[in-house]
């Protein structure tokens, strides 16, 4: 497609001389033989680009460059017409959205080069425009497909904490409540980040509850999804997973996971892992996922975090000891100041991340 360019000059002579180089050069050009103009025709025409003379009559282009950007009227890349070398002048128009400028006259090649490197600076912000919208898009899609971070049944809290690494992540949780007084859940983590990533996310709790119809076991749930999402994963992307279910009366917990973060059971008085581990979800298919089983006894609690808190750094880039980290957390802390103390920690300016960070913390009552 012919990019298209719009001239604001109020000399005719120059207006055609470079509306002569620019259409023999393949672009569709516009003119103005005024600022005013120039601004009528922008609110009337889309533009890939604006060559805009420094000084005119009633209005400069200094005054055109603010009207513009007052306006919002557009964001294409301006190049400056002007035989003025003011420095002070200069850093005024860069600061107002000009990226060069050329003198009057000047030879064809030199406009024609510095058009060309004005249109490639204009895609980028096109592309950077785009991506804005697609970021806030898949930023409202991650807003429906999280349940609420806190959640009480009879017999059980449950407390969710997330934090990704950028607008955007790669981390999921989810839990639903059975009227048998069971509590169903997962915590994932999809590889990845941003925008890949959060779609990502959309069709692993699609699977997940679609695999729910067929199944409440964990291991045939996981069995299932993996089948399913080694269909549609490339071939480089995997999925961690946490799955279990609990009896919110008796704390029975039967779980699988695949190759997810080892989770912790914190008692009274210590702690301990929870043992078993198979493959990530979505590379080998037919794989079989297992089911184990624990009790979460009254006043116990069940702790699932996802693999970005074993890429955390300190202000030196030395990575941290997660096992430390933790450990220190949960043998000082009560429950109900474990998640709080942990979100604390990872937001502060403490850690440098360099991946998304989750926390699920279930507590028998």
């Amino acid at each position: 497609m012919k990019k298209r360019i719009l001239i604001i000059d109020d000399e005719q002579q120059v207006r055609d001389l470079i509306q002569k180089i620019l259409t023999r050069a393949g672009y569709i050009v516009f003119t103005a033989s005024d600022g005013r103009e120039g601004i009528e025709k922008l609110e009337s025409i889309y533009v890939d680009l604006i060559i805009l003379d420094m000084y005119m009559p009633n209005m400069n282009g200094l005054e055109v460059l603010h009207y513009i950007k007052e306006k919002n009227l557009s964001n294409k890349p301006v190049l400056m017409l002007s035989g003025n070398y003011d420095a002070e002048l200069r850093i005024e128009c860069y600061k107002a959205g000009v990226y060069d400028f050329i003198a009057k006259p000047e030879q064809p090649e030199v406009i024609l080069k510095r058009i060309e490197n004005g249109l490639k600076l204009g895609e980028l912000i096109e592309f950077n425009e785009f991506m804005k919208i697609e970021l806030f898009m898949a930023k409202k899609l991650q807003k429906y497909i999280f349940p609420e971070p806190d959640y009480t049944a009879e017999g059980i809290n449950i407390h969710c904490w997330t934090l990704p690494l950028s607008d955007i992540g790669g981390d999921l949780f989810d839990y639903i409540h059975f009227r048998t007084n069971s509590l169903m859940f997962f915590v994932a983590d999809v590889s990845g980040h941003s925008i890949s990533a959060s779609m990502f996310t959309a069709i692993v709790k699609m699977v997940f509850r679609n695999a729910l119809k067929i199944s409440e076991d964990p291991g045939e749930i996981l069995t299932i999804m993996n089948n399913e999402l080694s269909e549609v994963l490339p071939t480089e992307s995997f999925v961690t997973m946490f799955c279990g279910i609990i009896d919110c009366n008796s704390g029975h917990l039967r779980y699988s996971n695949a190759g997810h973060p080892t989770p912790y059971l914190i008692k009274s008085d210590n702690y301990e892992p929870i043992p078993g581990s198979d493959p990530f979800l979505g590379p080998i298919k037919n794989t079989k996922y297992e089911t184990r089983t624990t009790t979460v006894s009254k006043g116990e609690s069940l702790f699932i975090y996802t693999d970005g808190l074993n890429d955390l750094f300190d202000d030196n880039y030395n990575k941290i000891n997660v096992s430390f980290f933790l450990e220190t957390i949960l043998q000082n802390k009560a429950q109900d100041e474990i998640l709080q103390s942990i979100a604390s920690e990872i937001s502060s300016d403490r850690f440098i991340r360099t991946d998304d960070c989750t926390v699920m913390l279930i507590k028998k009552q």
